[in-house]
């Protein structure tokens, strides 16, 4: 386990809990979380844009790039950045969020819906994560090396878990 990433997300998670903040965990830590191997370099998340100012109080001691509008990587979205425990948080603001479509260049909406979250364990922490389908489609979008290292294990896990239904539906 990566001591590190667990505390952080312990520490977060409690916070947003405690302001009943909704949100969704994104990125690779999302892929990693639905059964991935690539090493967790960071924990991404979305709020919504109304919740954010509740929480930067808690986030202030922390913060290593202020909530402000940025364009970079492939993304267009207001984020703010954290690092608690060595460990860098990404926390991006819903609705607004463009990327960039590598395959057309041109910059298209995603859009994050909270409400179609699932749960997800992480060393006993209940986290609402997105749901594979939309990572696979967002990360299809970007298509960075990480992205497709991404896809190609979530697609992988999914055959698997199909093949694994349609072997207990004949039993």
């Amino acid at each position: 386990m990566n001591e590190s990433v667990y505390r952080a997300m312990s520490w977060l998670k409690g916070i947003l809990d405690k302001q009943d903040i909704r949100y969704q965990i994104v990125g690779g830590f999302a892929a990693h979380l639905h059964g991935g191997s690539r090493p967790i370099a960071d924990i991404d998340l979305y709020i919504e844009k109304e919740d954010v100012h509740a929480l930067l109080p808690f986030f202030q001691p922390f913060v290593s790039k202020p909530l402000k509008h940025y364009c970079e990587e492939g993304w267009d979205l207001e984020y703010l950045q954290l690092i608690c425990e060595n460990q860098k948080i990404e926390i991006g603001l819903t609705p607004g969020t463009k990327i960039f479509n590598t395959s057309n260049q041109q910059w298209v909406s995603l859009d994050i819906n909270l409400a179609e979250s699932v749960q997800r364990d992480f060393h006993g922490l209940t986290l609402p994560v997105i749901n594979a389908s939309s990572l696979v489609k967002y990360k299809r979008i970007l298509n960075r090396e990480v992205d497709q290292i991404d896809i190609k294990e979530l697609e992988e896990i999914q055959q698997a878990d199909s093949a694994q239904s349609m072997t207990q539906t004949r039993i």
